[in-house]
This record gives C-alpha cells, sequence and structure tokens, in this order.
C-alpha cells in the first residue's frame, strides 16, 4: 500500500510539473524595446521601458496590458508618446518551421509560427495565412526568415516580426502589427488600426483602414501616405546602394502623411 502512495503522489507530481511548464517562445519575456527615437529600437526590461518615456503614466498603462509575462515592442511618436504597444504573449502555442523549407504554413488562435534564423532561402516556399485571432509570425530578421509567397492576415490582433516576404501582403482585419519586416510586393490595409514599424517596402503601400501608425518605414513607391485618422513618424523614401568611392550617402528623403482631415 505505501509503495502504490508513493508512486501515485511522484505521477502527480510529474503532472503537475507538465502541466505548469510554459512553452518556449521565441523572445525573451520580460523584455521590451523602444522603437521610433533610434534606428533598429532601444532595447529596455519590460518593467522600465517607460522610463524615458514623455508620458510615463501613459506608457505604463499601455504596457500593462500585455501583462508581466511578456515581451513588448513600444512605438513611439517623435516626442516619444505612446503610439501603440506590440505584445508578443508568453501563454501561447508555439510551432516551428524546422530546417527544411514548407510549401504553405498558417497560424491559428494564438500561436507562435516561428521560422528560422538560418540564410538558407525561403522557409516557406509559397504562402503564408494568419488564420487565427491573436497569431504570430515570427522570424529572426529578414535576411534569414523568409516566406516565398504571399502573406494574408485573415483574422483580428496578429503580429508579424523580423520576416521577410518576397510576395504581397494583404491585411483584411483589425489591429494587425509589423515590426522589422522587408515586403518584396504591395501592402494592402483594409482592416483598422494597424500599426507598420521599421519595415521595407519595395511595393506600393494602400491604405484603406482607419487608425493606421507608421514609424521609422522605408518606402520605395510612394511619395506619401494617406489613410484616415493616420499618425506616422520618421517614414523615408527608400534609398538604391550607392558606389564605396561615391561618398556620404544623400539625406533620407521624409514620406510626408495625410491623414484625411
Amino acid at each position: 500500500m505505501r509503495k502504490w502512495m508513493t508512486l501515485w503522489v511522484l505521477g502527480a507530481a510529474l503532472a503537475c510539473g507538465k502541466e505548469h511548464q510554459e512553452p518556449v517562445t521565441p523572445y525573451a519575456l520580460g523584455q521590451a524595446l523602444r522603437i521610433g527615437p533610434d534606428k533598429g529600437g532601444t532595447p529596455a526590461p519590460l518593467s522600465d521601458v517607460c522610463d524615458a518615456n514623455s508620458d510615463p503614466e501613459e506608457c505604463e498603462a499601455a504596457v500593462q496590458q500585455c501583462g508581466k509575462r511578456a515581451y513588448a515592442d513600444v512605438v513611439l511618436a517623435e516626442d516619444e508618446s505612446v503610439l501603440d504597444v506590440l505584445c508578443y504573449p508568453g501563454n501561447v502555442t508555439v510551432q516551428e518551421i524546422g530546417a527544411d523549407p514548407v510549401a504553405n504554413a498558417s497560424a491559428g488562435n494564438h500561436t507562435v509560427l516561428v521560422l528560422d534564423d538560418v540564410d538558407d532561402g525561403a522557409d516557406v516556399t509559397g504562402d503564408v495565412t494568419l488564420s487565427g485571432n491573436g497569431a504570430v509570425l515570427y522570424g529572426h530578421g529578414a535576411g534569414v526568415s523568409v516566406i516565398g509567397g504571399d502573406l494574408a492576415i485573415d483574422k483580428n490582433n496578429a503580429i508579424v516580426r523580423g520576416v521577410r516576404i518576397q510576395g504581397d501582403v494583404t491585411i483584411s482585419k483589425n489591429n494587425a502589427q509589423l515590426a522589422f519586416c522587408e515586403i518584396d510586393g504591395n501592402l494592402s490595409i483594409a482592416g483598422n488600426n494597424v500599426t507598420l514599424a521599421e519595415c521595407v517596402v519595395h511595393g506600393s503601400v494602400l491604405i484603406d483602414g482607419n487608425n493606421a501608425v507608421f514609424v521609422r518605414n522605408e518606402l520605395a513607391k510612394n511619395e506619401t501616405l494617406e489613410g484616415k485618422n493616420l499618425r506616422c513618424n520618421a517614414n523615408v523614401v527608400l534609398q538604391g546602394g550607392t558606389a564605396p568611392d561615391a561618398g556620404p550617402p544623400p539625406p533620407p528623403i521624409p514620406v510626408p502623411c495625410d491623414d484625411g482631415h
């Protein structure tokens, strides 16, 4: 009887340990990045990311919505007030694309789809669809994490970070957020409250939704950005490469915003 009880207690303890085991996320929980003042962002602990903000209380209220067990990208206006916060949660399902490429991929509700960090061509040779609410597509930089086809965001509250999309990106739902991405094709935004930060777009940008936020993007084909209630900071024209002996690069050309008013 005593042996049976010992085995039962040990089994229960192991089961509880498995039940409370958290997934290993590709981002560091408890950390954050300030996007806006400096190119590439400024890292900080999640608890301290608002210390240098022009309105710390507003910033802290926005960051608190992510929760303590999260990673956050804090997107700032020119005066360093908060325009948006990208929350990467800890309580998610993590789905990894391994070393071998796949033809297509999708991410469901509260799923993080992770592309690898090896410069070995397209990780997904075809299209990717974010088909669940709160889905995250996470790469390790546009130089190594690549989608060969199109990206469609078909549900709300999606995040895309550190990925190159060689086709077009279509956003049909609300609250999509993209950071540190490179889009070879066109970006079409039909949803509301879409944020694009520190991205490069080689095609055209079309904003049909309301309340978009564009911060520190490089745009190849838009002389101006137009959208209702559009908010912008430090967007510039994408510059071509220069010869090594051509001297310093020319100053960036701003892309002005038209917010529809």
